[in-house]
């Protein structure tokens, strides 16, 4: 699992408002153009933004028509938390 690449991804709060208007527009997803209005980007930043989400793995995108759709991937942001419940777990027993 790619942790700090999903984490570093989120930590950024035009990401991360991405990240939760793809989660709740599921499972129609929502174009570039319309994500760079909602949040008050500009086109070319929210491209940048989009990129490193897709890197992370936290968005995927198809292209209908002359029109990329952009939806939000879920699973991993459930394998992170999964692994830092473990973690937590881990961290617990050693003080026990």
């Amino acid at each position: 699992m790619h942790a700090m690449q999903v984490m570093s991804a989120l930590a950024q709060a035009t990401r991360l408002e991405v990240f939760r208007l793809l989660v709740d527009m599921l499972p129609n997803g929502m174009a570039s153009g319309d994500l760079a209005t909602a949040t008050a980007t500009s086109p070319n930043t929210m491209s940048a933004h989009l990129a490193i989400l897709t890197r992370a793995g936290l968005v995927d995108s198809n292209k209908v028509g002359r029109t990329v759709i952009y939806r939000a991937e879920t699973s991993t942001v459930e394998e992170l938390s999964e692994f830092l419940v473990l973690a937590c777990a881990r961290g617990r027993k050693t003080r026990d």
